[in-house]
Formats: C-alpha cells, sequence, structure tokens
C-alpha cells in the first residue's frame, strides 16, 4: 500500500515537472522576445541621452560672435587695407615724411637777404644746414632754388641778382655734401613778389630765395 501510494505521489511530480517545462518552453520566445524589446529600449533611451547633451553647445550663438570680433566691422581688426589699425593708405604712412612737419627745420623754406646782397645771414645758414643734411640722406630728391629780389633796380639786374643770390645758396649746400645733380637754379628777379607794398617791410620780404622740392 505505501509503496503505490509512493509510485502516485512521483508520479504527479513528474506530470508537474513535465508542465512546467512545457509553460517555459512555450513562453520562452515570449521571454526573449520582451528581453530584446527590453534591450533595445534602453539602447534607444541612452542615444536619446547623449544627443540632448551634444544639442546643449550652441554655435550659432555667442561662440560665432566670439569668432567674428577683431574682423569685420571691429575697431582695431582687419580691415581691407590690411591694416590692423586702419590708419595707414596703402600700406604707407603719412606721418614719416620730415618735409610735412611744420615743426621740422625742414619747414624753413625761404632765405632772405638785406639790399643787393647774396650774403646768407647766420639764420639762413642755420636752416640750409638741415636741408644739406636732409638732401644728403636723400640723394634721388630734387631741389629747386628760386632767386627773387625787390621792384628796385632794372629788370635785368634784378634777374642777375636773382641767380646770384641762388646759386649762393646752392654754393652752400653743395660745400656742405650736396650733389649738384639735385639742385636746379630758377631766377625769378622782380617778377614775382609776395608783398606788393612800395615799402622797406615789404621789400624786405621780396628779397629772398625759396626752397622748393
Amino acid at each position: 500500500m505505501n509503496s503505490e501510494f509512493k509510485q502516485t505521489v512521483f508520479n504527479q511530480m513528474v506530470l508537474k515537472q513535465m508542465k512546467v517545462k512545457k509553460m517555459i518552453v512555450k513562453k520562452l520566445p515570449i521571454l526573449l522576445v520582451t528581453a530584446s524589446l527590453t534591450f533595445l529600449s534602453a539602447c534607444t533611451s541612452i542615444s536619446d541621452n547623449n544627443t540632448g547633451d551634444a544639442a546643449v553647445e550652441d554655435r550659432t550663438g555667442d561662440g560665432a560672435s566670439a569668432n567674428g570680433e577683431g574682423y569685420e566691422g571691429q575697431t582695431g581688426g582687419y580691415n581691407d587695407s590690411g591694416m590692423g589699425d586702419g590708419s595707414a593708405v596703402n600700406g604707407q604712412s603719412t606721418g614719416d615724411d620730415p618735409l610735412a612737419d611744420p615743426n621740422s627745420p625742414l619747414s624753413i623754406r625761404t632765405i632772405y637777404f638785406e639790399y643787393d646782397s647774396t650774403m646768407i645771414n647766420s639764420e639762413g645758414q642755420s636752416a640750409l644746414n638741415a636741408h644739406a643734411e636732409y638732401l644728403s640722406l636723400n640723394p634721388t630728391q630734387q631741389l629747386i632754388v628760386e632767386g627773387h629780389t625787390d621792384e628796385r633796380g632794372t629788370r635785368e639786374y634784378n634777374l642777375s641778382l636773382g641767380e646770384r643770390r641762388g646759386r649762393a645758396v646752392v654754393d652752400f649746400l653743395t660745400a656742405s655734401g650736396v650733389s649738384g645733380q639735385q639742385l636746379e637754379v630758377r631766377s625769378y628777379g622782380e617778377e614775382n613778389p609776395v608783398a606788393l607794398d612800395h615799402s622797406e617791410s615789404a621789400w624786405q620780404l621780396n628779397r629772398r630765395v625759396e626752397l622748393l622740392y
């Protein structure tokens, strides 16, 4: 009796195990599909999170503005001339020419003379020393020396006097080292006065040599 009972119990247990195995086998594809879907869902979530992090950086806002500073439309940046500060024209500065400097001794370009004289006074010599130095350092620079007189005397005499005054200036410059090929003398006599009055003060202004670069 006991033996039959044990056998019956054992058979029932075997049947239950077989049913459980059958259920597992039936549900296994469903479990695999569910697991696959769960894995894919997790991957998709991770991908979305990474994409969101990259989208935080905005390259069309402040970044583009920072790259634009110092170039177009910015003070001190590059401009069409190619210069950093935009103050030059064609790559050349206009402040380096001593002939254009009103404070330079080269700005003195009129030498005055006494009546009927070709003697260069001390002020004229000081001015001519500066011009001689400049011309010596710039051997391609040309200088026109124009001689003038006041209205007294004949036209022919004043043309000759203007010529001699110009020659006196040229002699001074060449003695100071300037090449004679840089110099040209012209005489206008009394023809080009700067003062039109018939007085000593006007005549003093007309007795002159002008230096023209």
